[in-house]
């Protein structure tokens, strides 16, 4: 066979590479998994128990760096629904906009947060009720952001650390930034102020150890919630595939919080 074939057929071969490889990309698939969630809440030592019902649908499109992740769950006296969607920015989920609405007995809270990493700021608006007196919490805030500062919400958090792109701290836990509702630290279920402004604030997941072998982390609510305790902490139990399975809390007058995850 001549030299001048060969190189022929390489150099018809180096387009048609090229084309099946810009192709394949261009065909590939999103991966799409689904779960399942229940959650049972007892309120006031139980007197008040609320039950809820709920699918997880996570959208990765790792072939444009795009997730979008939709929770919705239902049961009697209480409804949920979280939509997220997001990036991959310089290594990591990073969310774009993020929506989440809660009901329970009648009493709602909406949240939207917009991030935008072009300009570094985060529009954060929130709604809600508190829960014995119905008094309202408004927030209306833009927030600027420092140059390479990342912010997650919960479903980039997630993504981060069930694909190991949430760096480990020196002293093995994981910290990452939230936006909130900013609030004084000894802030009670009704108490409200007369206005509202959005901070970012760490949040921090600390491994422990756990007698079943899986890995188990703990995480401080009180940041986000004037029914967590300092004392409690938030448990969570991660499955095989770096998931959570397992989320409990014990709050303020006598609340308690379970929620399972299972595969379909």
């Amino acid at each position: 066979m001549s030299m001048s074939l060969i190189s022929r057929r390489r150099f018809l071969a180096v387009p048609l590479a090229f084309f099946l490889a810009t192709r394949s990309h261009a065909f590939a698939q999103p991966q799409v998994t689904r779960a399942n969630y229940a959650a049972d809440i007892g309120i006031l030592y139980d007197m008040l128990t609320l039950q809820l019902q709920g699918t997880i649908e996570e959208t990765v499109d790792r072939s444009i760096g795009e997730y979008r992740v939709v929770a919705k769950g239902l049961g009697p006296g209480i409804a949920n629904r979280a939509d997220s969607v997001g990036i991959l920015r310089n290594g990591r989920w990073a969310p774009v906009r993020s929506e989440s609405w809660f009901d329970v007995r009648g009493r709602q809270s909406r949240t939207k947060v917009a991030y935008d990493w072009r300009n570094r700021q985060i529009q954060y608006s929130a709604r809600g009720e508190t829960f014995f007196l119905r008094r309202l919490r408004v927030v209306d805030d833009v927030l600027s952001l420092a140059d390479g500062t990342h912010v997650d919400d919960v479903m980039s958090a997630t993504l981060n650390y069930a694909e190991g792109r949430w760096p480990l701290d020196p002293d093995g836990g994981y910290r990452t930034l939230v936006v909130r509702r900013r609030r004084a630290d000894d802030e009670g279920p009704d108490d409200v102020a007369k206005s509202y402004r959005a901070e970012v604030v760490p949040f921090d997941l600390k491994a422990a150890p756990d007698t079943s072998g899986k890995p188990t982390a703990l995480f401080d609510l009180t940041r986000f919630s004037s029914w967590a305790r300092p004392s409690h902490p938030a448990r969570i139990v991660f499955g095989a595939s770096r998931r959570p399975e397992l989320i409990t809390t014990s709050m303020i007058l006598g609340t308690s919080v379970t929620i399972r995850f299972t595969t379909p």
